[in-house]
């Protein structure tokens, strides 16, 4: 009788270890799965704020003039490199004229309209 009663008790405590262990585990994957949820929210916080900052960065026309530069009227047919080739010096390369035209106008292709207002950098 002795013996059973040893048994029961030794039982008891096997499955009591085994419930401290599930636990512990369970609150480790708790823990694990609120700090993935976390990084998460950060990241999209981040990607957010990033492309928003980008997305107002350039605003929607580029800066005024400045007194060096020239503001030309784009005529019907003409494109980047017709304009770039009659502002150009004999030693100038127009590829580059072509590429500081774009950049200065925040021109996200070639493509221009009729009565489209270019600033020509110096």
């Amino acid at each position: 009788m002795i013996s059973m009663i040893s048994s029961y008790s030794n039982h008891n405590a096997h499955t009591t270890v085994k419930v401290a262990v599930k636990a512990k585990r369970e609150h480790r994957v708790e823990r694990l799965m609120l700090r993935l949820a976390g990084a998460a929210l950060l990241f999209m916080l981040l990607f957010v704020g990033f492309a928003f900052m980008k997305g107002n960065a350039s605003g929607d026309a580029p800066a005024l003039p400045t007194a060096d530069e020239r503001v030309i009227v784009v005529a019907t047919g003409d494109t980047l490199w017709s304009i770039a080739s009659g502002i150009s010096e004999a030693d100038d390369d127009v590829r580059r004229i072509v590429y500081d035209l774009k950049e200065r106008n925040d021109l996200g292709s070639s493509v221009l309209r009729s009565g489209q207002t270019l600033i020509v950098p110096k």
